[in-house]
């Protein structure tokens, strides 16, 4: 063998080796590449899942903060409604109306007594409450 064909074997095995190595490179950033694609898919995808979990408890949220703000609301008017009655009744009530008193029937025969001005307020309230309470429909 002469020298220029042991270099020409040595070189060709080296041209061989170095395709080999790039072959494998190849694959080897190929394969790293696949699998960081897949890493990535499944962090999108949580990523993903968190944003609608999110989303969805925002809407919750806002749905909450609505019909809360609805019952106020509704409440508030209950209130102004019955303050307004509670109003004109007292107003009945100071010219001598039939709100002050209460006719108490027993075994002795009827009698009428006068009530207080907190207990006939009191209880014009909760009958007019509930009242507007049925109307609502609460």
């Amino acid at each position: 063998m002469s020298l220029e064909s042991i270099c020409e074997k040595i070189l060709k095995e080296a041209e061989e080796e170095a395709e080999q190595l790039r072959l494998e490179a190849k694959e080897k950033a190929e394969n790293i590449y696949l699998a960081s694609e897949r890493e990535a898919a499944k962090q999108a995808e949580l990523l993903l899942q968190q944003a609608e979990q999110e989303a969805q408890l925002e809407a919750l949220r806002i749905i909450s903060q609505a019909r809360l703000e609805r019952r106020l609301t509704l409440l508030q008017v209950r209130h102004r409604w019955v303050e307004k009655v509670l109003e004109l009744a007292s107003q009945e009530a100071k010219t001598g109306g039939k709100l002050t008193r209460r006719i108490i029937i027993s075994r002795e025969g009827t009698r009428e007594e006068r009530l207080a001005e907190t207990q006939w307020k009191e209880e014009l309230k909760r009958k007019w409450e509930n009242l507007i309470l049925h109307i609502l429909g609460i």
